[in-house]
């Protein structure tokens, strides 16, 4: 697989260079051999660290075992946060270790606690999926919660991956199903990219976006198929798709490709500043905000686009973003206005005309032409099993958490989305 993409990192059309940090990678039957051989020929085994959690412990003994190294086991459904990520630089602070590889033998958290912890550290680490349910294993961000606020940290991408299908297929659905949500996103994540090329004249890498429209559409197709979620390589099929799009991240060297304003909501539900703390996946709220999202932008498929009126300060007074974010109104600020409070300039929304989508209306419509309908998407999820309901997610399901969401998710990143476009104009407007 990255033999293709290597060609990317030697000249690209966009005129960017690229570049890929994981060497190698494996998806099979025997991948866990693989890994192990792989280990003792490039590393000092006995100097490797696995890292996993109580859930993912039984498939990180065997590896320990064989390369008689050390295990570091979080508690079981851990959180890439400060505090995991302190436990984990403590251990081998205390004792002296100098790690040769960290090994992530988990899924979404554990890659991110990993991969933290190795780039602060400066070790190099290597991916051990035991679950298709996000495409980060391969990325080079880590998402992080951060004293409460979901941010996302350059970070050590992998120098390889091991897939073991006789490990993660046994993963229960759900976490599959995760995964689906999670690709199922990049619908609207590449829509929102292309309307920042287009309006503000955000760099958009064609043959990156290319990539994760191939990973999109190869999750897509696998659970429209009729038994697809049902199928025995279906795990596999998502797998595969999942590792492009962390590949296209890293190529990118960031998560725009892959993170838009389905990702800023599932982020916002996450930091629970406006609802109780949930237990669902990451990709299962992705998948629950791509469905929100979808039905936000159908609503303007049949009305002319407005003239915008944003006025920044006022969208990000302090006092009216506390209402909502509370004790992280000032990190939230910031992630906006990275230039200060009074540098409007630093916000992506400063270069914002009037006229931006009425000039581009007729490009912005095929692109909202182009996207899928929320009702099939709610079809092709809850066809894997996944959750296509805010209930189902234990969240509010009732019209003003809904716009809550809406209007103050896009607050998460600093990221150009129509969704903000919108958002800051019904703001200043007085409309919310």
């Amino acid at each position: 697989m990255t033999e293709d993409l290597k060609k990317l990192t030697s000249g690209c059309s966009c005129g960017k260079k690229h570049s890929l940090s994981t060497r190698d990678i494996f998806v099979g039957a025997g991948a866990t051999q693989k890994l192990i051989d792989y280990i003792k020929d490039k590393y000092d085994a006995t100097s490797a660290l696995i890292v996993c959690d109580a859930n993912t412990e039984k498939y990180a003994r065997p590896l320990a075992d064989a390369l008689g190294c050390r295990t570091f086991t979080h508690v079981a459904d851990a959180r890439a946060n400060e505090i995991e990520t302190a436990r984990l630089t403590s251990y081998i602070k205390s004792n002296s270790l100098k790690v040769s590889v960290a090994v992530a033998c988990g899924s979404g958290c554990i890659h991110d606690i990993t991969r933290y912890c190795a780039y602060e550290n400066g070790f190099p680490f290597i991916s051990y999926p035991t679950a298709a349910s996000v495409d980060g294993f391969v990325s080079g961000v880590a998402a992080m919660t951060m004293h409460g606020q979901k941010l996302t940290y350059p970070s050590a991408s992998p120098d390889a991956l091991f897939a073991d299908d006789d490990v993660y297929s046994e993963a229960p659905r759900r976490l599959t199903a995760s995964g689906v949500g999670d690709i199922i996103g990049k619908f609207t994540a590449l829509f929102d990219w292309e309307i920042a090329h287009m309006i503000i004249g955000e760099h958009l890498c064609p043959e990156i976006a290319s990539l994760m429209r191939q990973a999109l559409n190869g999750v897509y197709n696998a659970a429209s198929e009729v038994g697809g979620a049902d199928s025995k390589d279906f795990p596999r099929r998502v797998m595969d798709c999942l590792i492009l799009s962390g590949l296209a991240m890293q190529l990118m060297g960031n998560s725009r490709p892959a993170s838009g304003a389905e990702h800023h909501m599932a982020h916002f539900w996450e930091m629970h500043v406006a609802n109780p703390p949930t237990d669902a996946l990451h990709g299962e709220k992705v998948g629950v905000a791509t469905i929100h999202v979808l039905r936000r932008l159908e609503a303007l498929r049949n009305s002319h686009l407005p003239q915008i009126d944003i006025d920044i300060a006022h969208v990000f007074d302090k006092n009216r973003v506390q209402s909502i974010y509370g004790e992280l109104t000032d990190g939230i600020i910031k992630e906006n206005l990275p230039g200060g409070k009074n540098e409007y300039s630093s916000s992506v929304l400063y270069n914002i005309s009037p006229d931006c989508l009425i000039k581009n209306e007729k490009q912005i419509m095929e692109l909202l032409a182009g996207l899928p309908s929320s009702e099939e998407i709610t079809r092709v999820l809850h066809g894997c099993g996944a959750p296509t309901t805010l209930g189902e997610i234990d969240l509010p399901q009732d019209k003003p958490f809904e716009d809550v969401s809406a209007i103050y998710s896009p607050y998460v990143r600093n990221r150009l989305t129509l969704m903000k476009i919108i958002s800051a104009n019904l703001v200043t407007r007085g409309e919310v």
